[in-house]
């Protein structure tokens, strides 16, 4: 079977870094899950960093390391493409890459710093038959998964209402969570949004979505570090609740009945060795057999543009004077960067 040829941009914590970090099991990374699957493998990466280029080589055995990543996409014959970076580059990457000839970009979270800049590269994805995949990796989770066949199935009756606590920026890590939360209620209608820690460039913030199909859904984002994210899920005959503590917790409740769902089951386990639970293995697997059956990840450009849409639904609201949003957000120059523009200027001018 063809074994895919990747280059990374970015060789920081999420590309091979956080390998150095047991507790998460391993691989957790780009670079651990590209090298563990049978069927791809790392022939190139480039970061401007020589310390983290050089121990990217080392580690993963890659000998075409660059500086410069256009240079990367310029002289090697890739396959796929994983943007590793914060967000401020990834419409000048993914852009690129997709124009270099490459099949399939999985690209970090947040997708873009903007909405106009993710429509971009949905469009140039498109128009180069290029498969693009945001790491969206809750996705990927047993858990998540389990939840929303439960909903489909009804098993708590006909989804209601949700509550979503979360400690994190909303764009860096919130965007998890609202991808989470229209993966189970579907598209949003309006919402209205309350920045916490308005100076930081990646506030906190609370709020409401209002979902077409009438779910509804209170969003504590502000505070409270003792769960660093809760979902709970109604519905009109009982409740599911997830969280990612340790140990993680799966509870259904369905009249007096709690069922729990302690263990990763059967065929889920995702890690070689240890007890963490990073999804990006599955998510690779996915990549390499989409671009086999011509299929789309389950998590696509549009998913990720979503997500976005719903983070910055939140900083137009709180521009407005807190007022409602409607959806689609008409404001599609709003950003928020997650990262000063100095930490990477030399990657991508304004």
């Amino acid at each position: 079977m063809k074994v895919y040829t990747v280059g990374v941009i970015g060789c920081g914590r999420i590309a091979s870094l956080l390998e150095q970090e047991t507790h998460r099991g391993n691989p957790n990374t780009h670079g651990g899950c590209y090298d563990y699957y049978h069927r791809t493998r790392i022939v190139a990466a480039a970061d401007m960093s020589d310390q983290r280029r050089q121990a990217f080589g080392v580690r993963w055995g890659v000998s075409g390391l660059y500086k410069d990543w256009q240079e990367m996409l310029d002289v090697e014959d890739l396959d796929i493409v994983s943007v590793c970076t914060y967000p401020i580059p990834h419409r000048d990457m993914v852009v690129a890459a997709a124009q270099s000839g490459v099949k399939a970009i999985f690209c970090e979270k947040a997708m873009a710093v903007n909405l106009s800049q993710a429509d971009e590269m949905i469009d140039i994805c498109q128009k180069n038959n290029v498969k693009l995949s945001i790491n969206h990796g809750r996705r990927w989770d047993w858990q998540y998964r389990k939840a929303k066949e439960l909903i489909d199935q009804e098993y708590i009756g006909v989804l209601q209402s949700m509550t979503l606590h979360f400690s994190a920026g909303l764009a860096n890590n919130g965007t998890h969570y609202f991808d989470m939360l229209r993966f189970f209620a579907g598209d949003v209608q309006w919402a209205v949004g309350c920045l916490v820690g308005k100076g930081s460039l990646d506030p906190q913030g609370s709020g409401y979505f209002h979902f077409q199909n009438d779910v509804q859904c209170i969003v504590n984002g502000a505070y409270g570090g003792g769960a660093q994210n809760l979902f709970e899920l109604i519905g009109s005959k009982g409740r599911i609740v997830v969280t990612n503590t340790r140990p993680p917790q799966f509870k259904v409740y369905v009249g007096n009945k709690e069922e729990l769902f302690p263990n990763v089951p059967e065929g889920w386990e995702i890690n070689t060795f240890g007890s963490g639970r990073c999804v990006i293995p599955l998510s690779v697997e996915e990549i390499v057999n989409g671009l086999d059956l011509n299929q789309d990840s389950i998590s696509t450009g549009h998913d990720g543009r979503a997500a976005l849409e719903m983070v910055l639904s939140f900083h137009e609201s709180e521009r407005l004077g807190n007022g409602r949003v409607d959806f689609p957000v008409e404001n599609r120059d709003i950003r928020v960067l997650v990262r000063n523009e100095d930490f990477i200027s030399s990657v991508v001018p304004e």
